[in-house]
């Protein structure tokens, strides 16, 4: 739970928002509260994929999809404007971690746990299925563990019946969803590649030795969609394996994940104390007009440190692009301080192509070398700072954390495939995004 910036809104809708919940490549989720005190999530578009058609149409979607199966197995959507300048969702905050935080975090799962997550999800996935939606995004990032049961979230590229788009993650796509043509049991492959990751390497993980649960992934996982169980199938299935948990059974997951879900639950019930509200409209003029002043009239991004590779920085080591000549002591206010974003990358390495974004602005580079580290400073002026990596990298697997001012904002390892033993997928293509909000919009800004 990370308290609001000052460019975050305080409000959405009915909705009081308190403080952030994660922030991804199209939308940030905040902790928000209604009139009558009762916690929820709101997910709101980005204000860039608030402008493409295409995205504002993904997003009513998800929200269509969400209504139609949330309740049991998925958050209660409990109110939504898709229309809005930015497009937002509630649905009820459920305290939580996803299934991928916890195995990155705590290790794979012991085969009790796995058996109950199976449970859950084949529950969900055939409750999904009798609407006739198909999710076509099942995997660990996408499962909620909570104390009584696992939550499955994001229906974004969820269709009707069945979808002929290639979309989806690698390493959880059944063979016919790469391919194009995803239904029903491209889920159930999806849920069995989510089990694997859950329990870990298949010949060494918690469920190793468990038979029945490793022959019911492999069925799951099987190549011929006509070969797999059906989610309703399955739940008869595990009934068998897991026999009836009770309602009041909040033991499912191990004690370190257990005290991850109490420590969430605990944050939203004392939110951290949001950064100070903007300063009124007279102050950003006049402390906008000396930071572009020192920016020399745009967008200035001043670049620290050294990248490994070829590019025309290399050829002009005391020449950035990007950069912008020192600003001549201003008899004014101070400049507001830059704010420092860092990208760091470690692993196997090399990567073979690699471009990042900071605000619009592109580098590209070749033949990167691991570890890489990469400093840019941009003014702290109202908008958000805007990033993203996009790189290939041919074995192994890399590491790719973000800093804002020493404070971690992301933290991503690829590839999940090579746990789930897809050792045929390289080279292997990486294409993140994310933002941090300042207040109001960044002068320059093209992203």
């Amino acid at each position: 739970m990370q308290r609001l910036d000052r460019g975050d809104p305080r409000g959405i809708g009915r909705y009081r928002l308190l403080a952030r919940i994660g922030t991804g490549g199209m939308a940030t989720v905040y902790l928000g509260r209604s009139g009558g005190g009762r916690a929820v999530a709101v997910k709101v578009l980005r204000a860039d994929f608030a402008r493409e058609p295409e995205i504002r149409a993904r997003f009513r979607r998800e929200v269509e999809a969400a209504t139609a199966v949330g309740g049991v197995y998925s958050p209660p959507v409990l109110d939504a404007d898709p229309d809005a300048e930015r497009p937002w969702m509630a649905t009820e905050f459920l305290p939580s971690v996803t299934l991928r935080d916890a195995v990155e975090r705590y290790g794979p799962l012991p085969a009790p746990s796995v058996r109950r997550l199976a449970a859950g999800l084949a529950e969900a996935l055939a409750a999904i299925h009798r609407t006739g939606i198909v999710h076509l995004d099942v995997k660990p990032a996408n499962v909620l563990l909570t104390a009584d049961g696992p939550r499955l979230i994001d229906f974004g590229i969820a269709a009707r019946t069945r979808s002929t788009l290639p979309s989806g993650s690698r390493g959880f796509m059944s063979p016919e969803q790469m391919a194009g043509s995803a239904g029903p049991p491209s889920d159930v492959y999806s849920l069995g590649a989510t089990l694997a990751c859950a329990g870990g390497e298949q010949d060494a993980g918690p469920v190793a030795t468990d038979e029945a649960l490793t022959a019911l992934i492999a069925d799951c996982r099987r190549p011929d969609p006509a070969d797999r169980p059906t989610a309703a199938e399955l739940t008869t299935r595990l009934a068998s394996m897991t026999g009836h948990p009770e309602a009041t059974d909040t033991t499912w997951l191990p004690t370190p994940v257990m005290a991850a879900i109490d420590q969430q639950a605990s944050a939203a019930a004392n939110p951290p104390t949001p950064a100070s509200t903007p300063p009124s409209r007279r102050s950003l003029l006049i402390g906008g007009a000396v930071v572009l002043a020192a920016a020399g009239g745009g967008t200035a991004a001043v670049l620290t440190g050294a990248d490994s590779g070829t590019t025309d920085e290399a050829k002009n080591p005391g020449k950035s692009p990007n950069a912008t000549p020192a600003a001549s002591p201003s008899t004014g206010s101070p400049s507001p301080k830059p704010i420092k974003l860092e990208f760091v990358i470690t692993g196997d390495g090399p990567l073979t192509a690699f471009t990042y974004w900071v605000n619009g602005r592109p580098t590209t580079l070749s033949n990167v070398p691991l570890t890489w580290r990469r400093t840019v400073e941009v003014p702290s002026v109202p908008g958000s700072v805007e990033w993203r990596l996009r790189f290939t990298f041919p074995s192994g697997r890399v590491r790719v954390r973000v800093f804002r001012d020493g404070t971690q904002i992301t933290d991503a390892r690829h590839p999940l495939d090579r746990v789930l033993g897809f050792p045929d997928l390289y080279p292997y293509d990486v294409d993140m995004s994310g933002a941090s909000a300042i207040s109001g919009p960044l002068p320059g800004s093209d992203v």
